[in-house]
């Protein structure tokens, strides 16, 4: 019977997607249930030895540190400067860490945040320390005045790093695209305009870009919620585009509450699970085969 039920499920995802874009179907392997202290995983960074991590809405203005190979947890760092409204995901430089306070589950929020912190600073702090960040606001340009109700396209869960921009992705529960907002990484007030709109056919919870590689892979699930089914896209960027032609559709099981996603290596992901009726609050691994 589960076996019919999950045939059911991949076909229906594949009415969505174009025959020469839907791949395969990969199995995440549970690698550490993680601590309740961080129930509500929402983004993942790779730096100085540590995977870090945040809580969305309702959590601490702090970023969580866990060792990158054995997954234990490490320490907890406050962000000064930092309001967490709706932590959704974390990007990086070589440099710095972007913390972005970009959910926006009503859709009214119409100034949004990214904090901006030295990584320096984070690795050197202490359990429990405090380290202050700077704060980057933008407002989307190509918005509405008017309230967009339950089924908006205002929503956003990704963001990653391109070169020296900041690129932003949103979660459109209207038409289940996601559009894309580039920022200045050094820039403290910005007004942005979409620069494409992707067919994602879902909604779009975590992005991270493999500079090595041009890859970039964008994390998200269907909208039912019972029914529904996790996946991934992995993209070509050039040119500073990503080259939707390119775009492979993977399903990912088991289908689960996936927040954050990063590249571990060419061919790996680690990705992190919040707590849910769907399963508990993990880190897990996804090997790619091509």
């Amino acid at each position: 019977m589960l076996l019919i039920i999950s045939g059911l499920l991949v076909g229906c995802s594949a009415l969505a997607v174009s025959r020469d874009q839907l791949g395969q179907t990969l199995s995440i392997e549970s690698l550490k249930y993680l601590p309740e202290e961080v129930s509500e995983t929402s983004g993942l960074a790779l730096f100085g030895g540590y995977l870090w991590t945040i809580n969305d809405s309702g959590g601490k203005d702090a970023v969580y540190a866990f060792g990158a190979q054995d997954y234990e947890f490490e320490k907890r760092i406050k962000i000064g400067g930092s309001k967490n409204i709706d932590w959704e995901a974390l990007a990086q430089t070589d440099k710095h860490l972007f913390i972005a306070d970009c959910g926006n589950n009503k859709g009214k929020r119409k100034t949004l945040d990214i904090y901006k912190v030295s990584w320096e600073k984070l690795i050197k702090a202490k359990d429990k320390e405090k380290v202050t960040a700077k704060k980057i606001s933008f407002q989307y340009t190509d918005r509405g005045e008017d309230d967009p109700g339950k089924e908006h396209n205002y929503d956003c869960e990704a963001l990653t790093v391109v070169g020296e921009k900041l690129w932003l992705f949103t979660k459109n529960r209207g038409d289940l695209q996601s559009r894309l907002y580039v920022l200045n990484a050094k820039k403290s007030q910005q007004a942005v305009r979409s620069t494409v709109t992707l067919p994602v056919s879902g909604l779009i919870t975590a992005a991270d870009y493999n500079q090595k590689t041009g890859k970039l892979v964008l994390l998200g699930y269907q909208k039912a919620s019972v029914f529904g089914q996790s996946f991934i896209w992995i993209i070509d960027v050039k040119s500073d585009l990503p080259v939707w032609e390119s775009a492979r559709y993977h399903t990912i099981l088991p289908y689960g509450q996936w927040e954050a996603v990063i590249w571990q290596d060419d061919k790996t992901l680690l990705l992190t699970s919040e707590k849910s009726p769907l399963g508990t609050q993990q880190v897990g691994r996804l090997r790619l085969s091509d």
